[in-house]
């Protein structure tokens, strides 16, 4: 037999490829060609394979060698295929005497020069798009066990060094067992002294965390504004078994996760400068490469000084915040990115900050306000769900109370339960996510309440999305307050989140 493949695969993106590795050993002149579209580090896979082979112990073949990654038309940029061409070349060289079902198994290793297997990024991936293949036996890196176990489907085999391959080939070892993921400990918030304003919207803060309601913060410099986007972040909801994959999934795709403190998930909080590009945020570039709404993904995207973001960058955010996701297309093909997160915002009211002040006058000439504010526009303000207008006030307003921030978490704690019970039949877990066709069935109102309702329902002020985003949050306050309908208390109050007064500044005289 001179020819036999095996089973690998590569990723685009958060999503795997499998490859048809193929090797052709024949007399002739000593060479090794890789052919099927491989790039760079893949391509040199001729040398680290032969290296690595010798220094494991086995000949390497002085045969012509010719590999071929199927399909031929896709290119192939990863260097774990090494470990499927060096075990094809030492079974068709006779050096492996193993009877296997190249079927059923896939291989996936980079080779460092002695033999031994590199650790690799984005294996997770690969695992969850084998599910829907025939797959039964997977070595993967050593270094990658806990990742690899983490699903139960298969049968995974860490492989440490070549010279291992024929125990594991043989069936003589066993596979690594599940590896299980654990949830963050709930730490005590302890209490924190804030002032009125501020204490009004760290009770928004904490609707938007638990609903998943997007929030814009307009206010002075030293309202409170980035402090109380930190007290949120502080704000702990566990991760379902599904949130946890999907955060595996995309760390797995830009780090090694080789040991159990790799595995450590907490909600993301990501908070970009101002300066940062819109391929940098949203994603893309020569390698689409993955930005910050998707390393954001069931966690806290908070942009601060909102209103220094490039235009380009703010209006990229209105499609991920609507769909939950984020495509990149180019002229061959495209990738889809996760981007299901929550924004924060936080914008001073003018290029000095001190408009609506009474600690400092504002400087600010009527036409750089209106410039200023004009990169908030109405689509996009339109998605924003919870709008908070928070000002510096003099010495006379600055009383401060004491607040107790584990109250604060355990209500949220109470309120996520009651929506992921709520959810069960949906593919969606929090209010802020439910679609416009089911809000009226899942949503119930008190009898008291639809009269308010219905006359908000003809107003002229709010879009058909700002109404449906008002019974959301509606439904997110009564969540909190533990009621099964909404009442008209919590209509008025998330009617407070909508006075847009800060618009107001772009006519100001």
């Amino acid at each position: 037999m001179n020819m036999s493949y095996a089973f690998s695969a590569g990723l685009e993106g958060l999503s795997a490829k499998f490859v048809r590795v193929e090797v052709n050993l024949k007399r002739g002149i000593p060479k090794f060609q890789i052919v099927g579209l491989a790039q760079g580090s893949t391509r040199e896979a001729s040398e680290r394979v032969k290296i690595a082979i010798e220094n494991a112990g086995f000949e390497f073949p002085m045969q012509s060698i010719l590999v071929n990654l199927a399909p031929a038309d896709a290119k192939k940029t990863e260097t774990w295929y090494d470990l499927p061409i060096a075990i094809l070349i030492l079974i068709l060289s006779n050096q492996l005497q193993v009877e296997i079902d190249f079927e059923k198994y896939l291989f996936l290793g980079e080779l460092g020069l002695d033999g031994s297997i590199k650790p690799m990024k984005g294996l997770i991936n690969i695992l969850v798009k084998a599910k829907n293949e025939e797959f039964d036996k997977i070595l993967v890196p050593f270094s990658n066990r806990f990742e690899a176990s983490l699903l139960e489907d298969y049968n995974i085999f860490p492989i440490k060094h070549l010279s291992e391959l024929v125990e594991i080939l043989s069936d003589k070892k066993k596979p690594e067992p599940k590896f299980i993921l654990e949830n963050s400990n709930i730490e005590n918030l302890g209490k924190i002294n804030l002032f009125n304003d501020q204490i009004s919207s760290l009770r928004a803060l904490s609707i938007a965390v638990t609903g998943r309601h997007h929030t814009l913060m307009i206010g002075n410099p030293g309202a409170g504004k980035t402090m109380l986007a930190k007290l949120a972040k502080n704000f702990h909801i566990p991760l379902t078994e599904e949130e946890k994959v999907s955060l595996i999934r995309i760390k797995s795709s830009q780090n090694y996760l080789i040991t159990e403190d790799s595995f450590k998930l907490e909600r993301p909080f990501r908070s970009p400068h101002h300066t940062a590009s819109d391929v940098s945020i949203v994603g893309g570039g020569r390698d689409l490469r993955i930005g910050e709404i998707s390393l954001s993904h069931n966690g806290i995207l908070f942009l601060d000084e909102l209103a220094e973001f490039k235009t380009a960058v703010i209006q990229s955010l209105r499609e991920p915040m609507e769909e939950k996701k984020i495509t990149i297309s180019r002229v061959n093909y495209h990738l889809t990115y996760p981007a299901d997160f929550l924004l924060l915002c936080a914008s001073n009211p003018c290029p000095c900050g001190y408009f609506g002040s009474e600690i400092q006058a504002c400087i600010c000439p009527e036409v750089r306000i209106q410039k200023y504010l004009a990169k908030l526009s109405g689509p996009f303000l339109d998605r924003i769900d919870i709008q908070l207008e928070l000002n510096s006030f003099n010495e006379e307003k600055r009383k401060q109370i004491e607040v107790d921030l584990d109250k604060i978490q355990s209500e949220i704690l109470i309120a996520v339960e009651m929506q992921r019970e709520r959810f069960k039949k949906f593919n969606f877990k929090y209010n802020g996510l439910v679609e416009g066709k089911y809000i009226d069935e899942i949503f119930l109102i008190s009898e008291k309440a639809k009269s308010i309702w219905n006359k908000l329902q003809f107003e002229n002020e709010f879009s058909i999305r700002k109404l449906l985003k008002i019974k959301k949050i509606s439904r997110t306050i009564a969540d909190l307050n533990q009621s099964d309908f909404i009442e008209e208390k919590h209509i008025f109050e998330a009617l407070e989140y909508q006075k847009r007064k800060f618009q107001s500044l772009r006519l100001v005289a």
